[in-house]
């Protein structure tokens, strides 16, 4: 029994490096929209909570459209 290492087609390799730094961005840009929304809420608006929910949606909504650049980017290149 020979046991040759398996390599993933060139595609899926770099299909999983694009979803890496999908949720890399998500994490990273959702984190950042918390962080400064909540320094406006204790700094402005001590009672209310839109703004750690507009830097929430700032940050995914950043990161989403640079997932969905980065998908156009590697299946035109396919």
């Amino acid at each position: 029994m020979s046991h040759a290492p398996q390599t993933k087609p060139p595609c899926q390799s770099e299909h999983s490096k694009i979803n890496d730094k999908c949720i890399a961005d998500v994490v990273m840009k959702g984190g950042s929209g918390i962080l400064i929304g909540s320094v406006l809420t204790l700094c402005f608006t001590r009672p209310r909570t839109y703004p750690i929910w507009m830097g929430l949606g700032f940050g995914l909504g950043l990161a989403y459209d640079c997932c969905q650049a980065r998908w156009n980017a590697s299946t035109t290149k396919d």
